[in-house]
């Protein structure tokens, strides 16, 4: 299974902020858009990502300034991101090694999507489902 197929179901949707933003803003971001994770950019350039665990961090670093400063050089780097052809199960292997939650998929260099553990799941889930039934179906002779 390809991650093109997940995406396909699930959708597009991903949600930037520039890396100008700040810590404060981005966290009035996520919980706004109800997400755990922001694709940081430079311009078009998608450059890092933020998550909830990087507002933890930086407000535990510097609890009473942390709002006021800018994500710039402070996304979480190297960016792990897959493509539209890649293997579902490459993807979630590499995942679970790293302890990633939220991978973007990106097709010519733009976001395309965002896949995270749950999501591959769920995928999974609905795939294993489906052919359970059809195996139902053809032990009955109804298929």
């Amino acid at each position: 299974m390809k991650v093109q197929e997940l995406i396909a179901k699930k959708g597009t949707t991903v949600h930037a902020i520039q890396v100008t933003t700040t810590v404060g803003e981005a966290a009035r971001v996520l919980l706004e858009k109800e997400v755990g994770s922001l694709l940081v950019c430079e311009g078009d350039k998608v450059s890092g990502i933020f998550t909830k665990n990087d507002l933890l961090r930086r407000y535990l670093a510097s609890p009473s300034d942390f709002a006021s400063k800018p994500l710039q050089n402070r996304p979480t780097r190297p960016l792990f991101s897959t493509t539209l052809d890649a293997d579902l199960s490459d993807v979630f292997n590499v995942m679970v090694e790293r302890g990633i939650r939220h991978v973007p998929v990106l097709d010519g260099g733009k976001a395309v999507g965002m896949v995270t553990p749950i999501d591959i799941l769920l995928y999974l889930k609905e795939a294993v489902q489906h052919d359970n039934q059809q195996l139902i179906r053809y032990i009955q002779g109804s298929y």
